[in-house]
């Protein structure tokens, strides 16, 4: 990478030297031509401006390619990795710091979809253009204008001190101007940003909700205060550029007009040659044009370092179950059946908590249980599932096979269990492209088959397009119900052995429910199934069902259905 940004420095000082070369030999040109000497003496420079203007040009564009693709090749991994970090950290609360309380604690709170995607987005971008933004310009413009004041000097000297203190009062004074009133100025917009983002998400996902509740303007005056908001950072921003900007060009009169008042009575008196005064004043004026970078470079900084910030923010969550350093390998093999799977004492804390989210948990499921799971909010129900399908830490004792979870990464743990988690994300793609998140390699007999496995065969049906059919953004084409059941879709398509389901009902009439459970289970048949839920079961859809309970009250173990053997302790209390 260095070698490719050290390119992009050469690249660009040739650029701007070409230019600077453009406008100081077309100067001398012009005033020579004026004398008529013979055309043949005059032959070197025209084909000097002509090699300059076509050299500018292409040094220009090479300079923009080299720099460009560092930037998105360095974009491209960093953006990966915080991905990455994203899915880590998946389906925890993303958590940052709030205000400080009173104690001197930090509270945690956290971050909105739309503040995740401008980190993931913007703030991406922004770290990843802060070289050919910032200190590449930077070089470029110091290596330029060192060659242009030399021009001077050789000129005639006392023209080159004057264009030196001048392009050195520039160099200071604009990039402390641009340090000075941007320093909260970056700051500010990219938090403003992110609050415009994540408050225009969540008013078009719930646009319908709010105009039935007649809160719609009242969301609407929220997103216009934000936006006065950004604006007013982004005017500041801007009169920070302007001013910057003003006093470059104001050095560079200092530097055309000194020069002349010096120069002149240097050629009236014979001592420097009458054309090379026009080189004197228009060498300043493309030699000053390359300062602009400065100001600007300095605003980017600190834009690249606001987001830098938020970046870290991500990077130093701390993970809700990190994956061991020598973790143990367990071999998927469908045709053994599924693992069994123990609890015995379980307690769950996400990142950040306060609180256990699930406290003294004692359970066993065999292999092709059906096991149903029901408490009311906040009982633990959603942090078991994600504990289950490896996505949090534990304390106390967790196996899946006979095999501690602590022992096994996430990813390993999912090649066994697949989770249809209660708040599932429909892409804005078609119908199988949604399924094949699950296997991409799944075949439209099977794509079909798990639709009708998730209750969502009369949905299909109606469809025009079939599995072409296009959800919308955020799945705006179809209900929450629906969104549910693709994701059950989604995990029958996973062909795990144990499937973990949460709150698949939350959407669904009581009626539609139990009918979606029942095709589910059926489905089933042969694997291990979790059901949670809020609802009671069905007569005949889980084996047994666990009651999680609040803090202070049993967890209990009840038949919804045959089975052999009910001594499976189940106890504790949960949060």
């Amino acid at each position: 990478m260095r070698k490719r940004l050290g390119l992009s420095v050469l690249l660009g000082t040739v650029a701007q030297l070409s230019a600077i070369a453009l406008i100081a030999l077309s100067a001398y040109l012009i005033s020579r031509a004026w004398q008529q000497p013979p055309i043949l003496h005059l032959m070197v420079v025209i084909t000097s401006v002509r090699l300059f203007g076509t050299s500018r040009g292409v040094f220009r564009y090479a300079e923009r390619v080299v720099s460009h693709d560092t930037a998105f090749r360095g974009m491209e991994k960093l953006r990966v990795a915080m991905w990455r970090k994203l899915v880590r950290l998946a389906p925890a609360p993303v958590q940052r710091s709030g205000r400080a309380r009173s104690t001197g604690e930090r509270e945690p709170s956290l971050w909105r979809n739309g503040d995740v995607q401008t980190r993931l987005i913007d703030d991406v971008d922004g770290v990843g253009q802060r070289w050919i933004r910032g200190p590449l310009p930077v070089i470029t413009t110091l290596l330029t204008m060192a060659a242009a004041i030399a021009v001077q000097f050789v000129i005639y000297p006392p023209a080159g001190w004057i264009m030196a203190a001048a392009a050195t009062g520039a160099a200071v004074l604009a990039p402390a101007m641009a340090a000075l009133s941007d320093r909260s100025g970056a700051r500010a917009t990219a938090r403003a940003r992110a609050d415009l983002t994540a408050d225009v998400q969540a008013f078009l996902a719930g646009r319908e909700e709010l105009v039935a509740a007649g809160t719609a303007s009242r969301a609407l005056r929220a997103m216009e205060h934000t936006q006065r908001g950004l604006s007013k950072a982004e005017t500041k921003t801007a009169w920070t550029a302007g001013l910057a900007g003003g006093s470059v060009w104001i050095a560079m009169a200092v530097a055309v007009v000194g020069g002349l008042y010096v120069a002149v009575p240097a050629v009236e008196s014979g001592r420097l040659p009458g054309v090379e005064l026009a080189v004197l004043a228009l060498t300043p004026l493309a030699a000053f044009e390359s300062l602009q970078a400065l100001p600007q470079a300095v605003q980017e900084a600190a834009k690249s370092r606001a987001s830098g910030r938020r970046l870290r923010d991500v990077s130093e969550s701390p993970i809700p179950r990190p994956d061991p350093v020598d973790p143990m390998d367990v071999p998927v093999d469908p045709s053994s059946g599924p693992p069994c799977l123990e609890a015995k004492n379980l307690q769950l804390t996400w990142p950040g908590a306060s609180h256990s989210a699930v406290r003294g948990l004692t359970f066993t499921v065999r292999p092709g249980e059906h096991i149903g799971i029901h408490g009311p909010s906040g009982a633990g129900k959603s942090s078991l599932a994600a504990a289950l399908a490896g996505f949090v830490a534990y304390q106390g004792s967790l196996r899946i096979g006979g095999i501690e979870y602590s022992e096994l990464t996430g990813d390993a743990v999912r090649e066994n269990v697949a989770l249809c988690s209660q708040e599932a994300y429909v892409f804005d793609a078609t119908v199988a492209e949604n399924l094949k998140i699950a296997r991409p390699e799944a075949s439209v007999a099977e794509l079909e088959r798990t639709l009708r496995w998730a209750g969502l065969r009369d949905w299909y049906e109606q469809l025009e397009s079939g599995l072409d059919t296009r959800l919308g953004e955020f799945g705006k084409e179809i209900s929450g119900g629906e969104k549910g059941r693709i994701a059950l879709a989604r995990a029958f398509l996973a062909d795990r052995e144990i499937v973990v389901i949460d709150e698949l009902d939350a959407h669904l009439d009581a009626a539609l429910a139990r009918r979606v459970l029942r095709t589910a289970v059926a489905a089933l048949e042969g694997k291990t199934a979790i059901i949670i839920s809020h609802r009671p079961f069905p007569t005949g859809v889980v084996d047994r069902v666990l009651e999680l309970s609040r803090p202070d009250e049993t967890v209990r173990l009840t038949q919804n259905r045959s089975s052999s053997d009910l001594s499976l302790p189940a106890a504790g209390t949960t949060r």
